[in-house]
Formats: C-alpha cells, structure tokens, sequence
C-alpha cells in the first residue's frame, strides 16, 4: 500500500481489448489502516471503520470516471477488466471505428 495519499498510476498491457490501458488507483493510507485496525482490534469485519473507508474508495471510484469520462476518456470500474482490481478505475484508448 502506498505511504502517500493521492492517486496512482500503473500500466497494463495485458489484457486483450483493453490492452494499452491505466489502472487509476486513489489512496488514503491513514483512512485505510485505521480501518484495518478497528477491524483487528474488533475483530468485526462490518466495524463501522471499516464500512466508511470502502464508502469512501467508491465514492472515489465513482468521481474518478465521471472527470475522466468528462475529459473525453474512456473509463470503467476497473472490476469489469480485472476482477481483483476492486476500487480501482481502468482508463483505456477506444477501439477505432471501422468505417
């Protein structure tokens, strides 16, 4: 997990039709341990900590591919293109029209 809050940016070439693309990660590393904590401390995964810090990564998501999409790029939940890849957005160049 990064130290620094703010967004990360990782490169994907391997994935078929979406091959080229971004993965676009936000990160709040003192949200997300304090989190981690309540839950181990509780040991409760439904610590009222814990369900803020994954409201806030969706909310997050949400936002992020609605400017992207604004700007004219092409954004999805990054779930659709990998599945472990929860929370993140995937940012990819369209497929040209063939006209």
């Amino acid at each position: 997990m990064p130290s620094q809050p703010g967004v990360g940016v990782e490169v994907n070439d391997s994935h078929g039709e979406y091959a080229g693309g971004l993965y676009v990660r936000w990160s709040a590393p003192e949200l997300a341990e304090a989190a981690a904590r309540s839950v181990a401390e509780r040991q409760d995964p439904a610590a009222p900590e814990w369900k803020r810090y994954a409201e806030v990564i969706v909310l997050m998501q949400t936002a992020l591919i609605g400017i992207l999409r604004l700007a004219g790029f092409s954004a999805v939940r990054a779930e659709e293109v990998d599945d472990i890849a929860k929370g993140d957005v995937y940012v990819y160049a369209d497929t040209p029209s063939s006209s």
